[in-house]
Parts: structure tokens; C-alpha cells; sequence
């Protein structure tokens, strides 16, 4: 059961009043993208069409095993 709160939470008042667009860095964005960049991809991206294999679609022969693109790196 828990303690009863101490206010009554029914009388508060929300108040918002955060800017519009709320500020974001550059690093926030690094850090998010590193943390929840796999559940990002997951809602974000469409999924790869039938006809390419997931396996063999980021892998081309011949092309040298260097990723087209890195994390940043975080102060």
C-alpha cells in the first residue's frame, strides 16, 4: 500500500515552459544515436527489400572491408 503522499497531487499545476524548438547539441544528438542508434534504425528505416539478403547487402566483393561511416568520438 505505501504511504499516502504527502500533497495532494490533484492541486498541482504542470507547467511547460521549455523553449520551442527545444536546443539541442551536436553531442546529445552522438550520444543518442550511439545508445539507442539499433532502436532507432529499427523505427526509423524501412526495411531492406525481399531480394537483398541482410547478410550480403552492406558487404560488396572486392570493396575494401573499411565502414563507410564511424560513431564520433564523444569528449
Amino acid at each position: 500500500m505505501g504511504r499516502p503522499p504527502k500533497h495532494d497531487l490533484s492541486k498541482w499545476n504542470v507547467v511547460d515552459d521549455w523553449p520551442d524548438p527545444v536546443p539541442v547539441t551536436e553531442v546529445e544528438i552522438a550520444v543518442f544515436e550511439r545508445w539507442f542508434g539499433d532502436v532507432f534504425d529499427e523505427l526509423f528505416d524501412p526495411p531492406a527489400p525481399p531480394s537483398i539478403a541482410p547478410e550480403t547487402s552492406a558487404q560488396v566483393e572486392g570493396m575494401d572491408a573499411e565502414p563507410l561511416w564511424s560513431w564520433p568520438d564523444l569528449p
